[in-house]
């Protein structure tokens, strides 16, 4: 069994990959990645590609993420003082997941994103913003 932990010490996205643009031409609807969205995914993968496994990830994998948010300024100081508190708002986990499953998928962490047959995902509010990562699986 190979376990992969790392922390992205960032300002998390809030871009997903289902804020997707549109144009009619020639009659046909046709999709693009927004540029927000485009910025968000390669600031993504600027981030993830240090950390990329020599070898991508085979057969079953267990991915767990942290997602973290700086707080916002209208924040009561006594939930800041907690620490970390739970993220409510947009947007929501599964785009996000699915934004940050792309990425890795991309940067070959595993050969298809269909691998992954458990996911934890958590998006917090907290002091210490960023992106924590653990993928548990076999090696190829």
């Amino acid at each position: 069994m190979k376990t992969l932990s790392f922390s992205l010490q960032c300002i998390p996205p809030k871009a997903t990959s289902q804020q997707k643009g549109v144009m009619v031409i020639g009659g046909h609807p046709r999709f693009f990645k927004k540029k927000h969205v485009k910025q968000a995914e390669d600031s993504l993968m600027s981030l993830l590609m240090p950390h990329r496994p020599a070898v991508p990830f085979a057969g079953p994998v267990k991915l767990t993420v942290y997602w973290t948010y700086p707080w916002r300024k209208s924040e009561k100081k006594s939930v800041i003082a907690q620490g970390c508190a739970p993220c409510d708002t947009r947007p929501d986990v599964d785009n996000l997941c699915k934004l940050l499953a792309d990425a890795m998928t991309t940067l070959a962490f595993w050969n298809d994103d269909s691998q992954v047959y458990s996911l934890n995902f958590e998006k917090y509010w907290g002091n210490v913003p960023g992106i924590e990562v653990k993928i548990e699986g076999r090696e190829s």
